[in-house]
């Protein structure tokens, strides 16, 4: 330990307690020794950086020398920077930060950001009080930063951990008058949450644990923070799987869900964000440039609940259901219930040799039915939801019904559709018209020209315009076999 004033009768400086520091930590290996030395004196003499190189000969108190020794001992022995001092900045704000909770990090102010730049955007075409969520709050950076640089937001966050939401009711206290619109919650996920925030929230952010049992973390990491706060579950995806798919019900018509992930996480994170009816999917980097965050928007158009519920039970029950689609009301069967498909064809008048593409969800589900080469998943990537359908191979041999070894899978752009197709599995798609009989645009006269057969309704007009272009993947190039609003240029730029 540095000798104090008492034991050599001679005060300390400011250089020599900072030398002392560092020679203890490179000692000890530590990593970032220069670094740590610097900020543990400046935190126990409170001189500021740019004054350090005038005031090197200044007398250090006992008091500052004490502190500095405890605290390097911590430090030597692999305690994060960050508990050591007790503190540590996140955007515009100086957090208490300790074990209780994950220490803030570079990227998780980027993603904080992310919400915050989207949360601004809304406040200037709206005046209106903005409602926003953070679960998992932890030390509370994330819903302190939203009240500290949206006026108009009110903030809801929840963590699980008592003593998690015990820090960042400390960081709270330290907020200002913005602490008077952040609300904390202990519980698990949703169920803290008010009823009465269901459908009204304007932004859902989430950094919840996201890192799989498998993964070796640093020993920084994996012994001092707490793992609760880190692993995701079986594979570290089972939390963003939970957000993302019960979020939706929690968001408004337009509200955003912005969720931190692992790099290798962001694509299946996507797709599942598609797969639920979610729009405006990005994948977003940090300043790594690595994959840390996906953003996706509850689509301003959804359907009433009561509808997709209806039309749900069914499907379910070998029901035919007529509903607005991309560009004409559509026949609905579902796909692994060959009599309920037959039934749509008998319907339509249509020959059970033709083929009738399958509405999809999203890749998992085509995944489950043709077989998609790189190609093929390169031209789904950019082009689904939308209007492209992918001919492939069949995977379980020939189709029950048209018996082809081929199939045509297509992913609707309609969030509502898709969030359908997602709980009942995949549907048969044709239009809503007797065979070879033009399709009226309302989903209701739609389906009173067909025949009583039409179980349920989804009511809504489709807007019109041109087929999806249909290409077939099941040779060494794609081959359009239709024209539609995706130029063959797209297509060949793609592969």
């Amino acid at each position: 330990m540095a000798k104090s004033e008492i034991e050599s009768g001679q005060a300390l400086t400011l250089s020599q307690l900072s030398d002392d520091v560092l020679d203890k930590l490179r000692r000890a290996a530590t990593t970032d020794a220069e670094l740590s030395a610097r900020l543990i004196v400046e935190e126990v003499t409170g001189i500021e950086p740019r004054l350090f190189p005038l005031e090197q000969d200044r007398p250090v108190s006992q008091g500052a020398v004490v502190r500095a020794d405890a605290m390097t001992i911590r430090r030597a022995q692999g305690e994060p920077l960050q508990y050591v001092l007790g503190h540590w900045p996140f955007r515009y704000l100086d957090l208490a930060v300790d074990a209780r909770a994950l220490i803030p990090r570079p990227e998780t102010e980027v993603v904080a950001g992310f919400v915050i730049n989207l949360l601004q955007s809304l406040s200037r075409d709206d005046a209106r009080k903005l409602i926003v969520s953070d679960m998992g709050t932890g030390s509370g950076a994330i819903a302190l930063s939203i009240a500290h640089e949206v006026l108009h937001a009110e903030i809801h966050a929840t963590d699980v951990s008592k003593e998690a939401l015990s820090l960042a009711r400390s960081n709270l206290a330290g907020l200002g008058r913005s602490a008077a619109r952040v609300q904390l919650y202990q519980g698990d996920w949703f169920h803290a949450l008010p009823d009465e925030l269901c459908g009204t929230l304007d932004a859902l952010i989430s950094n919840p644990p996201y890192v799989s049992p498998d993964y070796e973390l640093p020993s920084a990491v994996a012994d001092w923070e707490p793992s609760d706060a880190l692993i995701g579950g079986i594979d570290g995806f089972a939390y963003l799987e939970y957000i993302t798919r019960n979020g939706r019900q929690w968001l408004r018509p337009g509200g955003w869900l912005v969720l931190e992930c692992g790099s290798d996480q962001a694509v299946r994170l996507r797709n599942l964000a598609i797969a639920r009816g979610y729009s405006e999917v990005v994948i977003k980097a940090d300043l790594a440039g690595n994959d840390r965050a996906v953003i996706a928007r509850r689509p301003l158009d959804d359907v009433e609940t009561q509808h997709l519920a209806a039309a749900s039970v069914a499907l379910r029950s070998g029901k035919l259901v007529v509903a607005p689609t991309d560009t004409l009301p559509g026949l609905l069967a579902r796909y692994f219930d060959t009599e309920a498909v037959k039934a749509s064809y008998r319907v339509k008048q249509r020959p059970f040799t033709e083929p009738v593409p399958v509405l999809v969800s999203g890749v998992q589900q085509a995944d489950q039915l043709v077989e998609l080469d790189v190609s093929s998943r390169r031209l789904i990537e950019r082009h689904w939801p939308g209007a492209l359908t992918v001919v492939a191979r069949r995977r379980d041999g020939t189709d029950p019904v048209h018996g082809r070894a081929t199939l045509g899978v297509r992913c609707p752009e309609p969030g509502w559709l898709r969030l359908l197709i997602d709980d009942v599995g995949p549907v048969t798609g044709s239009s809503a018209n007797l065979h070879g009989i033009e399709t009226l645009n309302s989903a209701q006269d739609a389906a009173a020209e067909l025949s009583a057969s039409i179980y349920y309704v989804i009511p809504g007009l489709s807007p019109g315009g041109t087929a999806s272009t249909v290409v077939d993947v099941t040779g060494d190039t794609p081959v359009v076999l239709r024209a539609g609003p995706i130029e063959e240029i797209e297509l060949k730029l793609d592969t």
